[in-house]
């Protein structure tokens, strides 16, 4: 268990942002639009009944899952028509979901049958 979700550090540090103050606003508006991303998908009896956001106990994969979720939105700023360059390789068109943010929390979601 983690002790909490991913802080603006742990985002600038996979990020490896040097200078996280010019972008600080975007990382916290990625990282918190990740956090509420996670926590709508999950399950809510996995809470306890306490306020998700405020939880200081959060399972590994939930928050690995925000992390890379608040990367891949930060990053996705640099790609606003949902595509890539990659030099003389060419365009490549970035995925809708990513799989392994999916793999991640799909352990914590509600079953609907």
């Amino acid at each position: 268990m983690a002790t909490g979700w991913p802080t603006q550090d742990d985002v600038c540090a996979i990020l490896r942002l040097q200078e996280p103050s010019v972008d600080a606003t975007v990382v916290e508006s990625a990282r918190l639009a990740a956090i509420n991303y996670v926590i709508g998908r999950v399950d809510p009896g996995i809470w306890g009944g306490l306020p998700p956001l405020t939880n200081t106990a959060v399972p590994d994969g939930l928050y690995e899952a925000a992390l890379l979720l608040a990367s891949r939105w930060y990053r996705r700023r640099d790609s606003l028509d949902g595509t890539i360059g990659w030099g003389d390789m060419g365009v490549v068109r970035v995925g809708l979901k990513d799989p392994d943010v999916e793999a991640l929390i799909g352990g914590y979601m509600a079953v609907v049958i």
